[in-house]
């Protein structure tokens, strides 16, 4: 007998309790956030909300990858975090009813499962562990935006190699060889603009660390085959860049 394929419902009811916070969350919860949400999908470059629009909705990233970034008072985009399927986007302004802080734009083409947001609080508070998860997440994601303002005042080498080991610690994928596979397709321009580099600096650190052969680069992606050489590098000041 030929197997039928699972039901939209069926999808997002195991994607929702196998790869999200609301793992914990009963079953008739999670079919009546499915109920009350909808699915969208976006092309690479589509921007899913913009920094001052309301936060109504979370979105929960079924597959592709987003930036989350905003432009400074120099008219420059600074890229604050990269996500991917299973990341949630947009719980603080939801959490809170307040507008959006940031802009988030697909890299390449991605799915969300948009959930109101008062549904999502009912659904939470009613669920004390899913709160505290969310809760958790948010600390995760105060402590990654320290560390990026933290590795703002290194040397380049040092900031390169901190912010790729961070990366690696986000969305890395560690190979039977040992190497860590960074799962984000970047330009140089989108990783120099998440570390605060231009992409001819960012071009000339990876240059030289692929040279000591800590990294090595395959089209968009990076690899890092040395961990412990990286990390290395990332804690030795450097005075001249």
């Amino acid at each position: 007998m030929a197997k039928q394929c699972p039901s939209r419902s069926d999808f997002l009811r195991a994607f929702l309790k196998g790869n999200t916070l609301l793992g914990g969350v009963p079953d008739a919860t999670i079919d009546g956030l499915i109920q009350k949400g909808h699915r969208r999908t976006f092309a690479k470059g589509d921007i899913l909300y913009r920094r001052g629009e309301p936060g109504d909705s979370l979105m929960v990233i079924l597959s592709g990858r987003v930036k989350i970034g905003n432009i400074n008072a120099d008219t420059r985009e600074v890229v604050l975090c990269f996500l991917g399927a299973g990341d949630i986007v947009g719980e603080m302004a939801m959490l809170y009813s307040k507008q959006r802080t940031a802009d988030t734009v697909a890299l390449e083409q991605t799915e969300v499962f948009v959930i109101p947001g008062r549904d999502l609080l009912t659904a939470l508070t009613a669920n004390p562990q899913a709160m505290v998860e969310m809760g958790q997440m948010l600390c995760e994601k105060l402590r990654a935006a320290s560390a990026m303002i933290e590795d703002s005042r290194l040397a380049m080498r040092g900031r390169v190699a901190k912010g790729l080991l961070r990366l690696a610690h986000q969305h890395g994928r560690r190979m039977r060889d040992g190497s860590i596979h960074i799962e984000l397709t970047l330009t140089q321009d989108d990783l120099g603009k998440y570390l605060g580099l231009s992409r001819a600096n960012v071009s000339r650190e990876l240059g030289h660390l692929k040279d000591v052969n800590v990294i090595r680069i395959e089209a968009t992606q990076v690899i890092i085959t040395d961990e412990h050489g990286l990390a290395e590098l990332a804690d030795t000041p450097h005075a001249h860049n």
